[in-house]
């Protein structure tokens, strides 16, 4: 149970009602033997402006989500009707931009090539972050030669 429980908890069973965490931006990360796949839900964000960066530090490798909320307009159009924001005490976040961090167990390789794909629902980014190849690896190194004449 959480130990402050949220207002809106009571208006839930079932596995509603042990959620952590942010509900734009939320990640899941899973592994394979190759990479991490992250799954970012982005509701009321426009994948086209969404931007993903990563970097290493000292330890781990960090990707970075950066975007913009639609949500909780103060006034929204649908069809020929406008709406009004009436409600209190809205669950999703404000409009404007966010940053979300997410940190990875192990660093990034140097020359990683991301992937980021837009999911099937249009609310969501899959990230495709490869790893470290395990055990050595050989690489040829080009030899510049002189040419004599």
């Amino acid at each position: 149970m959480h130990p402050v429980e949220p207002p809106w908890l009571h208006e839930f069973t079932g596995v509603m009602r042990n959620v952590y965490g942010p509900v734009t931006a939320a990640k899941t990360i899973y592994e394979d033997e190759q990479g991490y796949l992250i799954i970012i839900s982005l509701p009321f964000a426009d994948l086209k402006r969404v931007k993903v960066t990563w970097w290493n530090n000292l330890t781990h490798g960090v990707v970075k989500i950066s975007s913009l909320s639609t949500a909780c307009m103060p006034y929204i159009q649908r069809n020929d009707r406008t709406f009004k924001l009436t409600d209190p005490s809205p669950e999703h976040c404000p409009p404007g931009e966010f940053i979300r961090e997410i940190p990875l167990p192990t660093r990034i390789p140097d020359d990683a090539k991301l992937e980021a794909y837009g999911d099937e629902t249009g609310t969501g980014l899959e990230i495709m972050v490869p790893k470290h190849r395990v055990g050595p690896e050989e690489h040829e190194v080009f030899k510049f030669l002189t040419s004599e004449t």
